[in-house]
């Protein structure tokens, strides 16, 4: 066996040498860790929802939530859709609704027959010209200055914020003078309206 070692000796112990180390580099070498990819979390967005009252010829008429930027079908829908007599022909199915909106379906006319043209979607007060009253912007709300011709929310708000800084009116005809109303307007409102 000593004649064995002295030939052999020294590839064996190469051998066993290389067979260490190579362990050792092995061992010694950081394991990779795998990559993760992950698709991003979808959070919840919060939802905006609006009232609709929804009326006329469907199968529960009442108010009802939509998601904000709802549509008339999605309303009807939310009313227990259409009745069999409803005429939903003339409507703009595919019309966003507002918060606050009325909406009514109307019902089908009978061949030769006329139907009463169906209530506005959203009514407004009756003019003062047709009650007698007129409108006192000194304390009218906002809803009100609006049912004014011409007196859309701008105009309102304007009317509104200048009697809150600056004071009541003592004459309607500073709604023109001060720009809160152009002329045509003011012509049209200036019977309607009152500081007292």
């Amino acid at each position: 066996m000593r004649a064995w070692l002295v030939n052999n000796g020294i590839p064996v112990v190469v051998a066993v040498v290389f067979a260490i180390l190579v362990t050792a580099v092995t061992m010694s070498r950081p394991t990779q860790t795998a990559i993760e990819v992950r698709a991003p979390e979808l959070l919840p967005t919060p939802t905006v929802v609006i009232f609709v009252h929804v009326d006329g010829a469907v199968i529960a008429p009442g108010v009802y939530t939509l998601p904000s930027g709802g549509h008339v079908f999605e309303a009807i829908d939310a009313a227990g859709g259409a009745t069999a007599d409803a005429d939903t022909s003339s409507l703009n199915l595919a019309a966003k609704i507002a918060d606050g909106q009325k909406l009514v379906v109307p019902l089908r006319k009978a061949p030769g027959e006329t139907v009463a043209s169906a209530p506005p979607a959203a009514s407004a007060p009756a003019p003062p010209a047709q009650t007698g009253a007129t409108i006192n912007v000194n304390t009218a709300s906002q809803k009100i200055l609006e049912s004014l011709p011409g007196v859309g929310p701008v105009t309102a708000t304007r009317i509104i914020t200048r009697r809150t800084s600056t004071g009541a009116f003592t004459q309607i005809e500073q709604l023109r003078d001060e720009k809160l109303v152009n002329a045509s307007t003011y012509e049209r409102i200036k019977t309607l309206i009152s500081v007292d």
